[in-house]
């Protein structure tokens, strides 16, 4: 009888144990639903998040208001942060894949972002030659690029067109499969196209010069964490272009920058624009920047002009120089930021605008020396937008 009750008795605490296990899970679950509304608009418990992107604002009223609203709560539940960080964490440290589907973990831990992957494709086609331009795609690009250099031309204007490289063309080693060597790029293809079609434009390629450099520098040319090469790497490029000036006497024999100008070190760094900024994981990876001090105050700094835009911002710049003479006009990408500290020691004035679109009436304005277009590999299909007001340049 005794052992009968006692049999009850762990029957109805094992019992109660499963009930209670259920109360437990469900509040736990019901909690976690909970707590992105529990601690909204406090602060987390992780470093912030990064997005190279704006922020869903709070949406009008309108028939699409909760949609919108979904949106905007989406970029401020509480404990985003954290909830982003230790989960980009835990997808690398489980899988060693990042999160974000664009971006490849390479050897020794180097990272790769590719802007033109496609899902079910595999990465960095045109760098494995999978990806090739029609016909018709280069006739725009070598059109659009032809246009500028002969309404230039009439203006007496020298165009260059100047093509910076990809990390992973200068650094295919750090790729778990480098490409083969007689893959034929994006890039080869341009430059061939170029070259027999329009035998007079400038081209200043610097896949070359800068991977050719790689093996004779103490430090690396590009940052491990970031799409972009560090000051080091733009100076090698920089030193192509300034020889191909002075060649065509449009700078001294003596550029205003040079090596011994500057004190060259490497110093570590968060991580750069694939960490943070796609992956959220800001010193989760060992990189480090090579820094340019200058050894003597620089001549150039930034200024504002009449008629031009009044806000220095990465959009556009001016600088100034008294020293230099004559006037750059620069369309760009984010791969020239590092190269234009070194173009406003060359130069009187440098406009700078981050965009491909060369603008005639810009031109009018400007009255430049030279007129240049930098754009990197992976962006050479937004080449097909073609240059705006051309027939303004030349008028006075």
């Amino acid at each position: 009888m005794q052992e009968h009750k006692w049999a009850r008795t762990g029957l109805e605490i094992r019992a109660l144990s499963r009930v209670l296990n259920r109360v437990v899970l469900a509040l736990v679950f019901f909690g976690m639903l909970a707590l992105p509304i529990v601690w909204f608009g406090r602060a987390s418990f992780a470093p912030a998040t990064h997005e190279n992107r704006r922020l869903e604002p709070f949406p009008k009223y309108s028939l699409y208001w909760f949609q919108s609203f979904e949106h905007w709560f989406s970029d401020r539940y509480g404990m985003r942060d954290a909830l982003v960080y230790y989960g980009s964490q835990l997808q690398i440290a489980r899988t060693g894949t990042p999160m974000n589907q664009d971006v490849v973990k390479g050897r020794d831990n180097w990272l790769f972002y590719d802007e033109n992957y496609t899902l079910g494709q595999p990465h960095f086609a045109s760098l494995y030659g999978k990806a090739p331009f029609s016909a018709s795609d280069l006739q725009v690009i070598g059109g659009n690029l032809a246009q500028v250099r002969k309404h230039l031309a009439e203006c007496g204007i020298p165009f260059y067109f100047v093509l910076a490289p990809d990390k992973q063309t200068i650094y295919p080693e750090k790729l778990w499969t480098p490409p083969p060597a007689d893959a034929v790029t994006q890039a080869d293809q341009l430059m061939t196209y170029l070259r027999t079609t329009d035998p007079e434009l400038r081209v200043i390629d610097l896949r070359k010069p800068v991977k050719g450099a790689k093996a004779s520098q103490m430090y690396e040319l590009y940052k491990r964490t970031d799409t972009h090469w560090n000051t080091l790497g733009a100076f090698i490029g920089y030193q192509t272009i300034a020889k191909t000036l002075v060649h065509d006497g449009l700078l001294p024999d003596t550029p205003g920058a040079n090596p011994a100008s500057y004190k060259i070190s490497r110093v570590p760094f968060k991580g750069g624009d694939i960490a943070v900024n796609l992956l959220d994981l800001p010193d989760y990876f060992e990189d480090y920047v090579v820094p340019f001090d200058p050894v003597e105050p620089r001549h150039a700094h930034e200024i504002t002009l009449p008629g031009w835009p009044a806000d220095i911002d990465d959009a556009f710049r001016v600088t100034e120089n008294p020293a230099a003479q004559g006037d750059l006009l620069l369309y760009r990408d984010s791969f020239a930021g590092e190269l234009m500290p070194f173009f406003a020691e060359d130069f009187h004035h440098m406009y700078s605008f981050l965009g491909r679109k060369v603008d005639g009436e810009r031109v009018r304005q400007a009255h430049p020396k030279v007129v240049m277009l930098q754009i990197v590999e992976r962006s050479l299909r937004h080449l097909n937008e073609g240059p705006v007001n051309m027939e303004q340049a030349c008028k006075p």
